[in-house]
């Protein structure tokens, strides 16, 4: 079932073998040769790139990232790509002689590993170069003509050679076939040198340490050592970790070096520098192994194993085996058919790919067959890390390995030990198949949890969106969003793996509590006037004299509004219409003196937020004058101090510094009463706001804010009791302000976060106006009614948006 291709020359075995030699061998099973049936004249179609989609942030709760997330795929585009001539070439029916099943399997091999959503986002491996040693290469192939390649020694063009470059990094043209980096570059070596004979491991270490010197950030190695028999009855036995091990306890003074001297090719010193040049392109590349293709092998290859005699190369280091898969209705993995040896004592960095392969062959420029192996297996995880080399640019190569292992399939097996990766992400291996499948798909999607890190280094983990969010006051409208619209920022998965999101996303929206608002509309009635003249400086209060200073405490937004500091609306209005906060939870304590037309209040007001903590505390004077009899004008002073937020703004941060600002604002109200039964009224304000930084919020610049209002109030019109008041209004609104936002931008290859700072105005797009319109009316003394209605144009300051809404309440007091 299982052929092996010498390609090295024979040299006699030690332990006095005599009748069995070893060899260099080729990891592919042979396999019939061919050409294919799929017709390549179909067009190709273009990938689309999809940046932004939807996903969650790990802990399935809804947030922040149901709605804006990293990378996802457009499914319709992705099969688009799995139909294209080139993917489908890859399409062929594998026979129960290589499964032992009683039925055939439809195969696709690029499809097994989701290539076609890698290419669905754009990802070629462009700007990557893929490491190869392997027989020679028809350098003249039309799927490697064109490419640019670096060709280290001398080299004959071979089947082997080529078929594996084909499938490591094909050209994408719309003909044949295309390699799963079709974009990538190659570092090619013949181990024969182009002699024809055995190439010295001195010359692969040289290969090697050429590999590293430009950049490679992946070497593939479709080959191994066998014992080569002398009796063509007899099959060649792979030279494996076990047969080293026997060794080395027969000689227990050598070194591994020299153990694999005596027992495989070379002298001791070969080997150390073999293993030297594998150890310094480990430092920046990852180096792939095909396991052998016996399958009733016990011990893992020599070769693919060699992390066991030298732990320092692993953690760079990836095995492949070769497996067909079959589907269930679902379309997930239900079984894998091995046919190959096992990943055996390599399982932990060990990874499953289809070897059932359509590639370019050495006979002509244009020739192509069907092979079957491991070898064909090793280049898909090569031109794998290629691809996400290009997809995570700021990943150490050993990274994007880890990625690899980590998302591979692992549903279609029992894992018998598991790799613990980090923060919380473990996965689960078995001596069979390693980790698995291997799933581009879900290796290039976040693995873990996904959000901002935890500190300066992105591998100490991650924590929700929410954590350093910035909520938008009423104040500001959309002005944060429209800032950052079209920029990004990274967020970070469990790995450490950078993702991009539209920047804006970080940047929440205030809402009013409707509970507060219903608790202020219904606070108020018709029936509070008379209560309410014996401190009021509005509704001709100075008519009304205290005949001294008069003490009282209550809500802030029903002293507040009577005082001449603010109209709030009494809960009809969203939105701030003043530093001072007219919230149900803010209390105010104020002392009046109304005397001879003119008035002076002084007043200090406190709101606690739900934890019972301080949110706001302020203080006010004003003093009011009848300018005629009818008409009352205040002229007032407000400062306040906010923890926690800056005129609503609010700014998350993981070492728990929180915003805080100091507000001041004068304000001018007035009140004509035209009739007893007709009044008019109007206010503004004028402020300034400073504020510290908090969280990603850098910095704030000082901000200038304004608000107004107007409205006219008819009393008496069906009863004694009732009330109709109209009202035009613009909530408080930054007017000049700015601030510096500094968000994560993606980070350094030793993990270290980076950061990019954008200046961002407070100034929102539009001015919000609202109309509103409420009715009170009372029932003798205990009972009174509500009913209101506002519309607001440009609502939340923001160009274009319209909102409406009706407000009832009903209170009767036992």
């Amino acid at each position: 079932m299982n052929k092996t291709c010498v390609l090295m020359r024979n040299l006699p075995l030690w332990v006095g073998m005599s009748a069995i030699l070893f060899t260099v061998s080729a990891c592919n099973g042979g396999g019939s040769t061919g050409t294919s049936d799929v017709d390549d004249t179909s067009s190709t179609e273009t990938a689309e790139v999809i940046e932004v989609g939807s996903c969650d942030d790990g802990t399935g709760a809804s947030g922040t990232f149901d709605s804006s997330c990293v990378t996802s795929f457009d499914e319709s585009v992705a099969e688009s790509i799995s139909r294209t001539a080139e993917f489908q070439a890859q399409t062929r029916t594998v026979s129960s002689e290589w499964t032992g099943l009683g039925d055939d399997i439809e195969s696709n091999a690029y499809s097994d590993i989701n290539l076609q959503y890698a290419r669905s986002v754009g990802l070629t491996g462009a700007g990557q170069t893929i490491s190869i040693v392997d027989e020679g290469f028809l350098l003249s192939h039309d799927e490697l003509d064109g490419k640019n390649i670096t060709l280290y020694g001398g080299n004959n063009a071979a089947d082997h050679g080529t078929y594996v470059a084909t499938i490591a990094a094909g050209e994408e043209d719309g003909s044949g076939t295309m390699g799963v980096a079709s974009g990538a570059d190659l570092h090619l070596t013949a181990w024969d040198d182009g002699t024809g004979s055995d190439a010295p491991l001195s010359y692969l270490a040289a290969a090697t340490l050429d590999a590293a010197a430009i950049g490679a950030v992946v070497q593939n190695n479709s080959w191994t050592y066998v014992y080569k028999s002398n009796d063509p009855n007899s099959d060649d036995v792979t030279i494996t970790l076990s047969h080293f091990n026997e060794a080395a306890a027969v000689n227990p003074t050598l070194s591994s070096e020299e153990i694999l001297g005596n027992s495989v090719t070379g002298s001791a010193s070969d080997w150390a520098d073999y293993i030297s040049s594998l150890e310094t392109f480990a430092m920046q590349g990852v180096i792939v192994f095909a396991q052998s293709n016996n399958e009733s092998d016990t011990s893992a290859s020599v070769m693919a194993a060699l992390p066991e005699i030298f732990p320092e190369l692993e953690g760079s280091w990836a095995v492949a085996v070769n497996g067909v898969p079959e589907y269930d209705s679902s379309g997930n993995i239900s079984e894998v058919h091995r046919v190959s040896a096992g990943c055996l004592e390599t399982a932990a960095y060990c990874l499953t790919a289809n070897g059932f392969t359509y590639g370019g062959t050495a006979s002509t420029d244009s020739s192509y067959s069907f092979e079957a192996g491991t070898s064909f297996a090793a280049p898909q995880i090569s031109g794998s890390v290629a691809l996400l080399a290009e997809a995570f640019p700021s990943l150490p190569a050993s990274d994007l390995l880890d990625r690899l292992f980590a998302s591979a399939n692992n549903t279609f097996f029992t894992s018998t030990d598991e790799v613990d990766f980090g923060n919380g992400v473990t996965h689960g291996y078995n001596e069979e198949f390693g980790h698995g499948f291997l799933d581009l798909k879900a290796a290039l999607l976040p693995i873990g949890s996904v959000g901002v890190p935890t500190s300066n280094n992105a591998y100490d983990g991650v924590t929700s969106l929410a954590s350093v969010s910035i909520t938008s006051g009423s104040a500001h409208g959309n002005a944060l969003s429209n800032a950052l619209s079209g920029k990004t920022m990274a967020v970070y998965d469990s790995l450490g793996a950078d993702f991009e999101i539209d920047a804006d996303a970080i940047i929440g929206s205030s809402s009013d509590d409707l509970g507060e608002r219903l608790a202020s509309f219904r606070s108020v009635g018709a029936a509070d006037r008379a209560s309410a003249m014996s401190y009021s400086f509005m509704d001709n209060g100075l008519a009304v004299d205290t005949g001294g200073f008069r003490f009282m405490s209550g809500p802030a937004g029903e002293i507040g509004g009577d005082l001449g500091f603010m109209q709030s609306g009494k809960g009809l209005f969203s939105g701030d219409s003043s530093i001072m906060s007219h919230s149900a939870g803010t209390m105010a304590f104020a002392t009046v003196r109304k005397r001879g037309g003119r008035g002076f209040s002084a007043m200090t007001f406190v709101e606690r937020d739900d934890a019972d903590e301080i949110a706001s505390a302020g203080f006010g004077f004003s003093a009011a004058r009848s300018m005629t009899p009818r008409l009352t004008t205040v002229l007032g002073f407000t400062a306040n101090g906010e923890n926690g937020t800056a005129l609503g703004m609010s700014a998350e941060d993981l070492d728990d510094d929180t915003l805080s600002a100091t507000s001041s604002a004068l304000t001018l109200s007035g009140e004509w009463a035209h009739s007893r039964r007709l009044s008019f009224f109007a206010n503004a304000e004028f402020g300034l706001t400073a504020a510290n930084g908090a969280g990603y919020l850098e910095s704030l610049e000082p901000s200038m804010h304004t608000a107004f209002g107007s409205g006219i109030k008819v009393h008496e019109i069906f009863s004694d009791q009732d009330r109709l008041t109209f009202m035009l209004r613009q909530p408080l609104r930054v007017e000049q302000g700015s601030g510096t936002l500094r968000l994560p931008s993606g980070r350094t290859q030793d993990g270290t976060i980076t950061y990019a700072s954008y200046d961002v105005g407070l100034v929102p797009e539009a001015r919000q106006i609202d109309m509103g319109l409420r009715y009170d009316f009372g029932h003798r003394d205990a009972t009174s009614f509500g009913l209101g209605g506002v519309v607001s144009f440009n609502e939340g300051h923001a160009s274009g948006e319209t909102g409406a809404s009706a407000l009832f309440s009903f209170r009767h007091l036992f």
